[in-house]
């Protein structure tokens, strides 16, 4: 069997153990790039690594690189893209309708992501069964619904392999992962869009609104049949869940319910006859329209850990990682254990500090309208208080209509920095009062001058980071610095 016949021989495999013979390219030599150049090499694949940053620039992966991977590097998205015939898998970051991926996809036997990739090379442990997967998307909710289930698993006494879209490629865990391992993986669109093959054992769909509409060439609707793209190579015995109160999954909800998987609805606005819902106090699994257990309580979550959990998006995202424990037999005992000792990830809705009556929360995680606007209806208010928000950031598109909205309604200050800082300013209603900071670390002095003596300043910047920030863990940081800072200040 010559390189070509082994490809396409392979194209039509879900399970991929002994590579002797194929060949593949890998476009992007970021961090899942080099994690499936060297989970392949490995299995005895000839792989060609290509990337267009030239080979000064990248010296930690190459360090990172398997020796027996050959690099073609310095293309500047100019030179050869590849070897025809070979198995392409594409970095996240190269967009669909780009002429780069087009030339590939003409190029390739087949082109995978590195989650389809890991699928397919995990399915060879275990006696061709692989280890059971849960797969986090959405727009909002991913990070944190991740976390809580794989705190959950644990508390069930799993041991649980987080990766994927947060922390390591999953690539990375291939060769150290024992047999009973469960793995725990935010998903992004971008990583389904070369998914075929692909099936976790539960998954869900947090949510949608438009984000990265770049990505899909401003096609919201192809954005959502991708996230929903999710469940497609799921069946019998697996769940599936989506949001129930997204109107954009209405369609995608009526499709799921009438095929041969458990698909389970969750709604934070009632409690549906079968699935997962909140009744304004209680987080509740309904078995039958008559039959409905105690999840927890809303005013509960989180006692245990660092800091209780706020916001009634949270419920949503509660609900969701208690639907995919129950999918992969997590007792109802462990999951209220882990619904009262999860705490939020660093950076969704921390406290930051206080200085005197006035409370900083750093919200940075929050990087499109959406995560903002939940982080602003987060925001309980004691009598007297005054909320000042911060936003603003890199620009990408975003629609802050909506935002604009709810900061009018929930805030009595707004100090936009960064690029975005005009036109959220266009959105806000004429009453409220808006300025524009040069710096994050102004509007935080700022924020205290005007939240005093009372109140919450809240950065949930409905934006990217990169106009000022190497990401949004970095902003965030520089925002809880910044707060210290000022408290050393005060203090003096």
């Amino acid at each position: 069997m010559n390189r070509l016949e082994r490809n396409t021989a392979l194209a039509d495999r879900a399970v991929w153990e002994d590579l002797t013979g194929a060949s593949f390219t890998i476009v992007g030599l970021g961090k899942s790039g080099v994690s499936a150049a060297n989970a392949l090499v490995k299995r005895g694949a000839d792989v060609l690594a290509i990337d267009d940053q030239p080979a000064e620039k990248l010296g930690p992966a190459l360090a990172a690189l398997d020796k027996r991977v050959v690099v073609q590097a310095g293309l500047a998205g100019s030179g050869p893209i590849g070897r025809g015939g070979d198995l392409f898998v594409v970095s996240p970051g190269l967009m669909p309708h780009s002429p780069r991926y087009k030339g590939i996809a003409a190029l390739a036997t087949a082109v995978v992501s590195e989650v389809e990739l890991f699928y397919r090379l995990d399915r060879a442990a275990n006696q061709g069964a692989g280890h059971p997967i849960a797969a986090i998307t959405g727009t909002d909710g991913k990070t944190t619904t991740t976390l809580w289930v794989a705190h959950l698993l644990r508390e069930a006494g799993h041991t649980v392999i987080v990766g994927g879209n947060i922390g390591d490629p999953l690539c990375d865990f291939l060769d150290t992962m024992g047999p009973d391992d469960v793995v725990v993986a935010e998903i992004s669109a971008f990583q389904l869009y070369a998914c075929s093959m692909f099936r976790p054992r539960v998954a869900v769909v947090t949510n949608v609104a438009e984000d990265h509409m770049d990505w899909f060439g401003g096609d919201f609707a192809a954005y959502v049949t991708q996230k929903v793209a999710v469940g497609s190579a799921m069946g019998f015995g697996d769940t599936l869940l989506l949001n129930g109160d997204d109107d954009d999954l209405a369609p995608h909800r009526a499709v799921q319910a009438g095929r041969k998987l458990n698909f389970l609805a969750f709604s934070v606005k009632g409690v549906p006859d079968v699935g997962l819902g909140f009744d304004g106090e209680r987080l509740l699994l309904a078995l039958a329209p008559d039959a409905r257990v105690e999840l927890g309580w809303f005013a509960e979550l989180g006692r245990l850990g660092k800091a209780p959990i706020l916001g009634v998006h949270n419920v949503e995202n509660a609900l969701a990682a208690c639907g995919l424990a129950l999918g992969l037999g997590v007792s109802l005992a462990a999951i209220r254990r882990g619904l009262l000792t999860f705490s939020l990830p660093s950076h969704r809705l921390e406290p930051a500090g206080s200085i005197g009556n006035v409370r900083f929360v750093d919200d940075s995680k929050a990087t499109n309208p959406h995560a903002a606007i939940a982080g602003l209806e987060a925001m309980a208010l004691r009598p007297g208080e005054k909320l000042v928000w911060i936003g603003g950031g890199s620009e990408k598109d975003s629609d802050f209509s909506g935002l604009g909205e709810v900061v009018g309604q929930r805030a009595a200050h707004a100090l936009l920095i960064g690029q975005t800082a005009q036109r959220i300013a266009q959105t806000l209603p004429e009453s409220l009062a808006a300025e524009h900071c040069a710096s994050l670390e102004a509007a935080v002095a700022r924020g205290l001058q005007l939240a005093a003596p009372d109140g919450i300043v809240l950065l949930s910047p409905a934006c990217a980071s990169f106009d000022m920030f190497k990401s949004y863990a970095h902003r965030g940081e520089v925002f809880q610095d910044a707060v210290k800072a000022l408290a050393a200040a005060v203090a003096r």
